[in-house]
């Protein structure tokens, strides 16, 4: 062992550069390994923790009314299933509502609690963070008054705190059903089961004057909020399911709400997901560009040192003895700099759970994780020592005598591909091409590079183009259905309104699209969106498979629930609704990510096989110039309490969608700089080795009159036949992958299919620009040829 110590020191003496470069990959390697293991393990069951802590529900059901036989029937209904473990029943008020917030507009479901009840519940408990007393005692300024104060204060989710939200203090417009109020914000809230609009609903504070004021003016109506707990967490969606479908049969006219524990862990933490997938797929990458480049470091190592293994062997070492040298020395370089990796992991973290935040809605406590650490440590390790053990077996066939002699043949008889008596290219560039034919280990290092970069390339165009410069096609595969308004009017008014809105001039078209909650009966809640005419929808790609529905007794199903549940085009599916059952033939697969997965379509004939619709939700595209609120205000004042909703589509999108373009465009501009980092080492590493093996060659060209500037062109272009080979065939591979990659990515969330746009222009840009890149940074690292004198080589002969 201790001579394979020294052996491993002597190793990195001489090659100072090497171990630097290499330990910078690992580096950055093992930083986005460990920040990768955080999110994929503790920071995801940071959701599991705070349900425990705040003692949350597994289902919480809010239902429009305060009638104590309706209490009653569900108080029935939960105690008679098995599965419950206990429950609480709190007074709400509930209604659509939405107000400004990063630059747009959050509409959501709100279910409203007075703060000192709220915080006496002994389930679904609120943490209170950073709240203090501002707007505790606040009066409505009198009439006549220059400015109107606040009618009291408010306490939102934490999400909608931070960069571009509130700060206690501010003042917020809360829009809530067809009225407006405006609170001061006191404070913000920590709640597992309501704490973001991607819950199916935001719980809201208000103190006990602005309260009683919201209760008596009629604008939300009393509700009933029911936090569950279960046995079994697992079981929340089909007990979800059961509660709702039985309540809808016992009071068909109330309103609900209703979400299960396992869609809302998995709601909150979409960015998380996104995010740790990114960093996993770049932690490999950047590895296996570590572990290309160590391969054939060792390899070539081996073929230039040879003189040296065979000194070793004739003084009595043993192959194992060099080879366990050389794991020490890679094993030991690996293990010491996962150290400084793991270190930059916790010190990006802080400004990556911020990101996390402004999605999840749930606060983290930063820590010390052992198992993402001691992960990060021995996986970079044992892939490193599998890969020095592979390229250092060789060095068992290798005998001392033949060593000793520069290795088994003297002479090299294969063909020359670039005959210099016969070729027509300049002396220079025929030279370089010639090494490049002949480096068979530098092209493979340099084309499994630079294919893993292409693919980054093609990456960071599709997020530019799709996400960054133009959001439609992002908003179209997450979001789905996209238009300029949505108003929601009582059935009774739906004639008029119609009438009214088909005379507009400012509409250009309307349809309906209005969602109610079905259940399958053989599995779980799904979301139902329905409309008149499906053909009227803007976003025709909704479904990716087969047809939408168009008669009364078809549906389509969401893509990935048909997987999970085996279903497919021309099965029947059993739905029920308001106590009723009804079976449909499906027709189509859809995506969209606004329940995850779980939704349907149908026709409004084909879901009133089940029961009636109080209330329907209308989309409209409206004429270029029109003000979306000026418009909602018209119709509000025409419509007056048959309006229960306004939504401004486009003011909602780009506050919700702010989240990821701001992810998206951090994700791009690492990874790009990553890549930049990347080819710089390892290009530093192959132009080191290159100039290390031809030393003796460089020293007789220049002797022969060979100026350092020619060397360093010939050089520089050795590597591009590889460099344009490989990143050609990697855009044009990663532009074909990409798509089906990206859908593998948000599966999790309900896309199956991906079809954003690839833009070729940027691609091949990038591209170009990769190569030339390359280029550039293999004429800087071949600077090292103004060293070599042609005296000092003759010397040392």
């Amino acid at each position: 062992m201790k001579k394979s110590i020294l052996i491993a020191g002597s190793n990195m003496r001489r090659a100072k550069g090497q171990t630097i470069s290499i330990m910078i990959l690992i580096v950055l390697a093992s930083a986005m390994m460990n920040l990768w293991l955080m999110l994929q393990t503790d920071y995801r069951r940071n959701f599991d923790r705070y349900h425990e802590k705040l003692h949350a529900g597994h289902v919480t059901l809010v239902v429009s009314s305060m009638d104590g036989q309706m209490r009653d029937g569900i108080t029935e209904i939960l105690n008679q299933d098995e599965r419950t473990v206990e429950y609480d029943m709190a007074d709400a008020l509930s209604m659509v509502g939405s107000f400004a917030c990063n630059g747009g507009e959050i509409n959501t479901e709100f279910v409203i609690l007075e703060k000192e009840a709220a915080g006496n519940r002994r389930m679904e408990q609120i943490e209170m963070i950073g709240a203090d007393q501002a707007g505790e005692n606040t009066q409505t300024k009198k009439a006549g008054d220059e400015q109107e104060k606040p009618a009291g204060g408010i306490y939102l989710p934490m999400l909608y705190s931070g960069a571009g939200g509130y700060a206690v203090g501010d003042t917020l417009e809360l829009s809530i059903g067809s009225g407006k109020r405006t609170y001061e914000v006191c404070g913000f809230t920590n709640s597992v089961m309501m704490g973001s609009h991607n819950c199916s609903m935001s719980v809201c504070l208000l103190t006990k004057e602005a309260y009683e004021e919201l209760e008596d003016s009629g604008l939300a109506p009393a509700s009933t909020l029911i936090s569950v707990r279960i046995r079994n967490q697992e079981e929340s969606e089909e007990y979800e399911a059961m509660l709702t479908d039985e309540v809808a049969a016992r009071f068909p006219d109330v309103r609900m709400l209703s979400n299960a524990c396992s869609l809302v862990a998995e709601s909150r933490y979409i960015s998380q997901m996104i995010c740790a997938g990114i960093l996993s797929v770049m932690a490999c990458l950047v590895t296996l560009i570590a572990l290309v480049v160590i391969a054939s470091g060792i390899v070539n190592d081996i073929q230039e040192n040879m003189k040296m293994l065979g000194a070793l062997k004739a003084v009595g070492y043993q192959s194992r003895q060099i080879i366990a040298a050389l794991l020490l020395q890679f094993s030991g370089i690996t293990l010491f700099a996962c150290i400084p990796g793991i270190a930059i992991s916790y010190a990006l973290f802080p400004a990556l759970n911020q990101m996390m935040i402004s999605q999840t809605g749930i606060p983290y406590e930063i820590h010390v994780l052992p198992l993402p650490s001691l992960l990060t440590l021995i996986l970079p390790t044992g892939a490193v020592a599998a890969a020095v053990w592979a390229a250092a077996r060789r060095i068992n066939k290798i005998e001392p005598v033949t060593a000793l002699r520069q290795g088994v043949q003297t002479h090299s008889f294969r063909r020359s591909h670039i005959p210099l008596d016969q070729t027509r290219l300049p002396l220079v560039p025929a030279l370089g091409v010639k090494t490049a034919c002949m480096g068979i280990r530098q092209n493979i290092t340099i084309s499994i590079t630079m294919c893993v970069l292409s693919l980054v390339i093609v990456f960071a165009g599709l997020m530019v183009e799709n996400v960054i410069f133009d959001m439609d096609p992002f908003l179209n595969l997450i979001v789905g259905e996209v238009a300029d308004s949505c108003i929601n009017v009582n059935v009774d008014a739906e004639e008029e309104f119609l009438d009214r809105m088909q005379e507009e001039e400012r509409v250009e078209k309307l349809w309906l699209y209005h969602s109610e909650e079905v259940r399958h009966v053989d599995g779980v809640t799904l979301m139902a969106t329905m409309s008149d005419d499906f053909s009227k929808a803007n976003n025709q790609d909704i479904c990716v498979y087969g047809r939408y529905p168009r008669y009364e007794n078809e549906v389509a199903v969401a893509a990935k629930y048909a997987g999970e549940k085996e279903l497919k085009i021309g099965d029947l599916i059993t739905l029920s609704a308001n106590g009723k059952e009804a079976e449909y033939l499906i027709t189509g697969m859809t995506q969209i990510s606004n329940n995850l997965g779980k939704d349907c379509l149908l026709t409004r004939d084909g879901y009133e096989r089940m029961g009636a619709i109080s209330n329907a939700s209308y989309y409209f595209n409206l004429r270029e110039g029109t003000d979306i609120d000026t418009f909602h205000e018209e119709i509000k004042e025409q419509y007056g309490a048959d309006v229960n909703a306004t939504i401004n589509i486009l003011a909602v999108v780009g506050g919700s969608a702010s989240v990821y373009v701001t992810l998206m465009t951090i994700i791009v501009i690492a990874i790009l700089l990553l890549g930049a980092a990347v080819v710089l080492f390892v290009l530093y590493l192959l132009v080191r080795t290159m100039l290390n093996y031809k030393r003796k060659e460089y020293g007789i060209l220049k002797a022969l009159g060979f100026t350092t500037g020619q060397l360093m062109l010939q050089t520089a272009v050795a590597f591009l036949p590889a460099v344009i080979v490989s990143t050609a065939a990697g855009i044009l591979i990663s532009a074909l992958v990409i798509n089906p990659l990206t859908a593998l990515f948000l599966r999790g969330i309900g896309i199956v299919k991906c079809t954003f746009t690839v833009p070729l222009g940027f691609i091949t840009a990038g591209g170009a620009g990769l190569v030339l890149f390359a280029f550039l940074s293999a004429c800087l690292m071949s600077n090292r040829i103004r060293k070599i004198a042609p005296t000092s080589l003759l010397a040392g002969e």
